[in-house]
């Protein structure tokens, strides 16, 4: 194993500065989504920010690879805390989904309650409105183990077959509809419970689908810090229509007529 004084170094500056840099650290801001929803460009845009110190899924590298509420161990807070350290004087931000909270066995409610007690005061939810949608490109990147599309990099259509009975996302296997019913409730109680606090809510659809720009600017605002030139790096995994990318889109349209999701099968929105 090679020793790195460089590690070290670091390692002892920010167990050192990090707790004394903190309190003049502008703020701290968490965004809440729940993946395929423009997440990733949104944050290397947040990133490229010289006052922003953007961390994005922090839960993703320790979360155990089994089936949801799974105990991986260890306080998820403390493990925010040790990371807040890297941001010095600059806004710290991060993501986190819903499932992750499943995984760490953590309310939603409790979760918001010690962010805040931890100095966390700026909340962004980021919904995209086509859950249905957002299911799709999360099997086809199972599938083709592509997550993210470059800028200049070609994109292809890739069909999936959704069974309807059994999907198999975000670590966890239930049918069609209640992944559906269950994005709209956590939806719903995130908004509740951030009512009281500072929030900003964006629409994957009406704020990153045309110019994730957009979404940049108003997070910016948000933070009360001027919009720095930034570059979008990457595009749209699967822009296309949604027929093109399922295999069974009859089935699933049978499935979904008469809900409160049949309009996700026609539009974007």
């Amino acid at each position: 194993m090679r020793f790195s004084w460089q590690k070290v170094t670091q390692t002892a500056q920010s167990v050192l500065f990090g707790p004394l840099l903190s309190p003049l650290r502008p703020g701290n801001v968490v965004l809440f989504h729940i993946g395929r929803s423009g997440s990733t460009v949104l944050g290397d845009m947040l990133q490229q920010h010289t006052r922003i110190f953007w961390d994005g899924e922090i839960y993703r590298s320790i979360l155990p690879t089994g089936a949801a509420n799974h105990d991986p161990g260890g306080d998820p807070i403390a493990y925010v805390r040790r990371r807040m350290r890297q941001a010095g004087q600059r806004y710290y931000g991060f993501e986190v989904k819903f499932f992750h909270l499943q995984q760490l066995n953590k309310s939603l409610a409790a979760y918001v309650d010690d962010l805040e007690r931890l100095g966390f005061d700026h909340f962004v939810i980021l919904e995209r409105e086509n859950y249905l949608r957002k299911i799709v490109s999360s099997l086809i990147a199972h599938e083709t183990g592509k997550f993210h599309q470059r800028k200049a990099a070609a994109t292809q259509a890739h069909q999936v077959t959704i069974n309807v009975e059994q999907v198999r996302i975000d670590r966890d296997e239930k049918p069609l509809l209640a992944f559906l019913h269950d994005y709209q409730a956590q939806f719903v109680e995130l908004e509740r419970l951030l009512q009281a606090r500072r929030m900003l809510k964006l629409s994957y659809e009406a704020d990153i689908a045309a110019d994730p720009q957009l979404a940049y600017r108003k997070v910016c605002e948000f933070l009360n810090i001027a919009a720095k030139p930034v570059d979008v790096r990457y595009v749209k995994t699967n822009p296309y229509p949604l027929p093109d990318l399922v295999a069974n889109f009859g089935e699933v349209a049978q499935v979904l007529a008469g809900t409160p999701f049949a309009w996700m099968l026609e539009e974007e929105r």
